[in-house]
């Protein structure tokens, strides 16, 4: 079969659309579908490796001892670190200051979290207010995020 010239002109046309249809593929479905939030979005409480050694809450004081931990004026060994880990592992996503502006008038009984690293002199001092939607936290960057987990999540006696 022996193509036209118009024939031929058609054809590498039609090439050419499929070409970049094919390259713009991942984007359209990136678009259409959607991809879930990466962790690039979101902003951690803690440095990055950070190893807690004391976390300190309003109603418990979580010591390290070796693996284990132990809540201050208990006896016993707590093999259940989820709490701490839970700490260590959380992330948020950031509130701009113009936001920050509107959620003030919001902002009552804040509660302090002292969480001492193992690399650190100091501790990291994390201020908490509880919305009705969502936690607020003032990471080690000093920069506030918004977290959505149940109270148990972060306060384990509540």
């Amino acid at each position: 079969m022996k193509l036209s010239r118009r024939s031929w002109n058609n054809v590498i046309i039609f090439a050419v659309i499929i070409f970049i249809a094919v390259i713009q593929l991942p984007t359209l479905i990136k678009e259409k579908y959607g991809t879930a939030p990466s962790q690039s979005t979101l902003s951690a409480l803690l440095p990055e490796q950070a190893v807690i050694e004391q976390l300190v809450l309003p109603d418990q004081h979580y010591v390290r001892l070796g693996a284990d931990w132990r809540i201050t004026g208990d006896e016993a060994v707590i093999h259940d670190d989820s709490v701490i880990m839970h700490w260590a592992t959380l992330a948020g996503t950031p509130v701009d200051d113009a936001t920050m502006a509107k959620l003030k008038p919001q902002l009552t009984h804040p509660v302090s979290v002292e969480i001492w690293l193992q690399a650190y002199d100091e501790p990291v001092r994390v201020t908490v207010y509880q919305l009705p939607q969502f936690w607020l936290l003032k990471n080690w960057q000093s920069q506030w995020l918004a977290v959505s987990v149940e109270p148990t999540y972060l306060f384990p006696s509540q």
